[in-house]
C-alpha cells in the first residue's frame, strides 16, 4: 500500500495480517512514535533517525525507508486527538502501514525481518473493538471503532421497520462475526431500541451498549468519542479496583511497591500485574551484560559489570512487562497510589515469598576470589 493512501484504522483483518508478515531479510523498518499537542513529534523523529543510525548498521542500509516514513510523518500524517503513531516500511517488498494509537508509545525505530508490534499487543489488551449502529426510521449505518479511529462499513438509505428490523439485526451479528466486534452499541432512539434489542443475538445483547443521544446523522467522529468515552469510565472504574487490590495485596505480602522492588520482581518472573503512574519518570540503570535493571546500582548485583544510565526506567519496566505478557496498568491521578510509591506489582500468591536479590550463599557457586576461595559478598538483609 502506498504512503498516499494508507488508512490508519487497524480492522482485526489488517492486523492479522501485519502479524503474520515476514521478510526473508531484516529489510522491515518499524516505527513508534509519541505524538505530541504541541507539534514537536516530527523532531522527535529525526532525532530518533540520527541516533539510531548511527547505532545500527540496518537502519543505515533502510535509507529509502526511513527517507519514505519521514515524508509521511511530516507531509500526511494529521495527528488530530491521536497520541502515538505506528509506521512499517518495507520498501523492497512493498510493505507500507500505518495506523493510529490512543496512547503514545516509548519512541522506537528497529529494523529486522518481520514489522514490531509490541505497543499494538499492549493496547490489544486494554482496549476493545467496537460495532455500532446509528439507526432512525429513515436510514441506518454501520462503523466500526478500534484504538479510537472509527470507519464506516455500510450504509442503508431505508430505514428499518417491520421486517427490515429482523434484517438489520441479522447483519449486525453478520458484521460482529466478520469484524470480530467485542462490543456492540446501538444509537438510536429509545422506541426503535426497544423494538431492536429482542431481534439481537445472544452474543449482541451481552455485549449491549445503548447511545440514544446517537443517531444516523451524526458524523463518525461523535460514535468514536462515545465509545472512547465509555472506555476512559470502564478504565476508572479499573483503576480504582487495581488499586485497591495492589493496597490490599501490599497489606498481606502479596505485593511490592517502589521501583526498586518492582523491577526485581518483573525481572524474577514474579509479576502478575505493573502498576505505573501515568507520567511518572525517573532515572534508573541497566546492566549492559545481562540486562538487570536497577535504580542505582553502579555495578551488577548478578554479574558485577558497570552499568549504563536508562533514562525512564518506569517506562523500560513497562515495555518489559508488555513483552513478557505481564498486565501493566497505567493509573491516573489517586493519593492512595501515589503514596505507595506510584510504582507496584502484585504478586501471584505462590510466589510472594520470593528473594529479590541473590545472596552470598547462592552466588558462591558461581564466583570466587582469585585465589579460589569463597566470594567476600555478605548476605543483603530482606
Amino acid at each position: 500500500m502506498s504512503p498516499e493512501s494508507v488508512p490508519l484504522f487497524l480492522s482485526a483483518e489488517r492486523a492479522d495480517a501485519l502479524a503474520a508478515w515476514r521478510s526473508s531479510e531484516p529489510t522491515v523498518l518499524s516505527l513508534h512514535l509519541p505524538v505530541d499537542a504541541a507539534g514537536d513529534y516530527p523532531a522527535v523523529l529525526e532525532r530518533l533517525i540520527r541516533e539510531r543510525a548511527d547505532a545500527d548498521p540496518l537502519l543505515r542500509s533502510l535509507g529509502a525507508d526511513l527517507e519514505q516514513v519521514g515524508r509521511f510523518v511530516r507531509e500526511r500524517f494529521e495527528p488530530g486527538p491521536r497520541r502515538g503513531l505506528c509506521v512499517l516500511s518495507c520498501r523492497k517488498y512493498g510493505l507500507f502501514e500505518a495506523f493510529g494509537l490512543p496512547e503514545p508509545p516509548s519512541p522506537a525505530l528497529d529494523a529486522g525481518e518481520r514489522p514490531v508490534l509490541g505497543a499494538l499487543t499492549a493496547l490489544r489488551r486494554r482496549y476493545r473493538r467496537f460495532l455500532v449502529l446509528l439507526a432512525d426510521a429513515g436510514r441506518a449505518r454501520f462503523v466500526e471503532t478500534y484504538l479510537g479511529e472509527s470507519i464506516e462499513l455500510e450504509s442503508r438509505a431505508e430505514g428499518p421497520s417491520g421486517q427490515g428490523l429482523a434484517a438489520l439485526a441479522e447483519r449486525a451479528e453478520i458484521l460482529r462475526r466478520s469484524r470480530r466486534a467485542d462490543l456492540f452499541v446501538l444509537g438510536a432512539a429509545p422506541e426503535l431500541q426497544s423494538k431492536l434489542e429482542p431481534l439481537l443475538s445472544e452474543d449482541l445483547r451481552s455485549g449491549l451498549i445503548l447511545e440514544p443521544l446517537l443517531g444516523p446523522d451524526r458524523p463518525n467522529a461523535a460514535a468514536a468519542d462515545r465509545v472512547a468515552h465509555r472506555e476512559r469510565e470502564a478504565a476508572r472504574v479499573r483503576e480504582s479496583v487495581l488499586v485497591q487490590r495492589f493496597l490490599d495485596a501490599l497489606e498481606n505480602g502479596a505485593a511490592v511497591a517502589g521501583l526498586e522492588a518492582a523491577a526485581c520482581a518483573l525481572q524474577e518472573g514474579r509479576a502478575l500485574v505493573l502498576l505505573v503512574r501515568e507520567g511518572y519518570a525517573k532515572m534508573g540503570r541497566c546492566c549492559p551484560g545481562c540486562g538487570r535493571l536497577s535504580v542505582d546500582h553502579r555495578s551488577c548485583p548478578w554479574c558485577f559489570r558497570a552499568t549504563v544510565t536508562v533514562l525512564d526506567l518506569a517506562a523500560e519496566l513497562a515495555d518489559r512487562a508488555d513483552a513478557a505478557g505481564v498486565e501493566v496498568a497505567r493509573v491516573g491521578p489517586d493519593p492512595r497510589f501515589d503514596a505507595a510509591g506510584r510504582v507496584g506489582v502484585i504478586l501471584p500468591d505462590s510466589l510472594a515469598r520470593r528473594s529479590e536479590v541473590p545472596a552470598a550463599r547462592a552466588l558462591r557457586a558461581l564466583f570466587a576470589t582469585k585465589d579460589g576461595g569463597p566470594s567476600p559478598l555478605r548476605e543483603r538483609p530482606a
